[in-house]
């Protein structure tokens, strides 16, 4: 092994897309980039048209970083690339010299929490309106350079869990969507009476304990807050960052409610929707529905969806919109009998089964990935007789 920087391994910022151009492209922004997953571009019909940010040109096996806030979670790698891609002059494109280290290494070294870390530390000192850093920064760091065999069986290892994670989340993607469409052929343009989220659930707000008692904090009760959704895509919802003891969920207005219900985010910003895998609690930026009947979960949960823009259209507010209680009590749709919704149910059940087994699977693997994958980069795991055990198992 040997030690060598970032830039000497790699170049940074290689093309930039020229004025003339032509055709439609695809441009993706920061915001479009989370945890390493590339979200839907915003597709303009010209470069004209795009924001002038929209300059970047990127290969596949390419790693893009975010130049602010590093660590917060705006990267990801290039597994193929259209031409028509165009990415925002708010992301370092990092180029592998594939003589020299293998691409997908390349983007776990840099995505690891120690280059992030290191990287947020030097985004922290900038005089910037945000914590923001250079390409310099990053072609400055020193990393580990195992031999180009241990380089792929790493890139192999979790590769492979990371493929397997990115099925999962396709799997339960397009199991959403069966479900939408049943949901939609099911209830939308319903011949019924006007009904509200009160005929088949409690709405029910939430609240924070006081942060200056340490006693209401770090205990065993999930505690979810509208940025705990924004970091997942998951369906059902366990924990947040931080949980709530007895004695601070007593003594504010958050609430315990329970397993099955449908987690709504009211503010910063309005929509984001889950299900409570276990009994939770809130902040008040949530005004999450409470099943009258265990059954009527999976339709309250796609009601929720095809009703959100409607929602943000009635919240109120200066600095934010948000959605009160009163105004969520308020939204009416055509009200089905309970035993089109529990039909429903029961054809939904089996489906919402599989997508909460991925998403347990999922996260078991991710925790496997985070254990080993920081031991594999500093070589402390013995890759030599990986191919034999794997011929032998």
């Amino acid at each position: 092994m040997e030690i060598k920087s970032i830039g000497e391994v790699s170049q940074v910022n290689l093309s930039q897309i020229r004025g003339t151009h032509k055709g439609p492209i695809s441009y993706v922004d920061t915001s479009s980039v989370v945890y390493g997953k590339f979200n839907s571009p915003i597709i303009y019909s010209n470069v004209q048209d795009a924001p002038s940010r929209a300059r970047r040109l990127a290969k596949s096996g390419d790693t893009v970083i975010s130049t602010v806030r590093p660590k917060m979670c705006h990267y990801g790698y290039i597994s193929s690339v259209n031409e028509k891609d165009i990415f925002s002059t708010g992301f370092v494109v990092v180029h592998p010299q594939r003589q020299v280290i293998e691409p997908y290494y390349l983007y776990l070294v840099l995505t690891s929490d120690k280059v992030t870390e290191k990287l947020q530390q030097i985004a922290e000192t900038s005089t910037t309106t945000y914590p923001s850093i250079k390409p310099s920064d990053i072609t400055s760091i020193d990393i580990i350079i195992p031999s180009r065999k241990y380089q792929q069986d790493v890139a192999g290892i979790i590769g492979a869990i990371d493929e397997k994670i990115l099925l999962n989340q396709q799997i339960n993607k397009n199991l959403l969507q069966m479900m939408e469409t049943k949901w939609r052929k099911q209830f939308e343009g319903l011949d019924a009476n006007q009904g509200h989220f009160t005929d088949l659930a409690d709405v029910v707000a939430g609240g924070t304990p006081s942060k200056k008692q340490s006693e209401y904090f770090g205990g065993n009760i999930a505690w979810i807050t509208p940025k705990d959704m924004s970091k997942t895509t998951r369906v059902f919802i366990e924990h947040g960052t931080l949980n709530i003891t007895k004695i601070g969920l007593n003594n504010s207005s958050a609430k315990l409610i329970p397993k099955g219900t449908i987690l709504f985010s009211s503010r910063a910003p309005i929509g984001y929707i889950g299900i409570a895998a276990n009994p939770v609690s809130t902040n008040q930026g949530f005004k999450s529905l409470v099943p009258k009947r265990k059954e009527f979960t999976e339709y309250l949960y796609f009601l929720l969806k095809r009703l959100t823009p409607l929602i943000e259209n009635i919240a109120s507010g200066s600095t934010f919109k948000e959605i009160s209680g009163a105004g969520m009590k308020s939204v009416g749709f055509p009200l089905p009998t309970s035993d089109m919704i529990e039909a429903f149910h029961h054809e939904a059940r089996s489906l919402f089964d599989l997508i909460k087994c991925n998403e347990k699977q999922s996260q078991y693997l991710n925790f496997i990935r985070n254990l080993i994958l920081p031991k594999l980069l500093s070589g402390d795991i013995n890759l030599s007789g990986i191919e034999e055990a794997i011929k032998n198992a």
